[in-house]
């Protein structure tokens, strides 16, 4: 027949795999909860790259590009920014509506140029152009292009300041 089964020793054996299995679950525990804050870390990382790097391939363009074009780039970033955002895509900084759709001029896209935002921006059809019309620099003719660099010099004596006192 069998052996009889020796009770202590089965509970002692039972209770060290017990601890053991005790012991490997909180050890999984400590790990997974630093796997997590890894992960958080990472993540956060992660975001402020992604920050970062948008500022430099994006932020950065459209501010050039708002001081080139405007006497007031703030308000003119402003005003942009409501109907308009400009987006990496395939490797091209893309206009978009503010609803992520690409900004078209008859079938193609307007492209990130200064001639063309300001074609669009101020065209009458424009939402809001009567204020980009107000706030953006049309053109950089000074008007001074007929100058010469020779100076005319009239004969003329030059009139004296003469004082004067009294009541005229």
């Amino acid at each position: 027949m069998s052996e009889p089964i020796d009770l202590e020793k089965e509970v002692e054996t039972l209770r060290r795999v017990n601890a053991e299995l005790v012991t490997k679950a909180a050890n999984r525990k400590t790990k997974i909860t630093e796997l997590e804050s890894t992960v958080t870390e990472l993540q956060g990382k992660l975001s402020e790259a992604n920050d970062s790097f948008h500022e430099v391939t994006v932020g950065l363009p459209l501010k050039a590009m708002a001081e080139s074009i405007s006497f007031s780039p703030e308000l003119w970033l402003e005003q942009f920014s409501k109907s308009h955002k400009l987006e990496m895509v395939k490797g091209q900084l893309t206009l978009q509506t503010a609803d992520g759709k690409p900004v078209l001029k008859g079938e193609k896209p307007v492209a990130f140029e200064r001639s063309a935002l300001i074609d669009l921006l101020t065209s009458d059809a424009h939402p809001q152009a009567k204020v980009f019309k107000s706030i953006t620099i049309a053109s950089r003719a000074s008007g001074a292009g007929g100058q010469s660099n020779t100076r005319t010099t009239t004969n003329q004596p030059a009139k004296e300041a003469k004082p004067q006192f009294g009541l005229r």
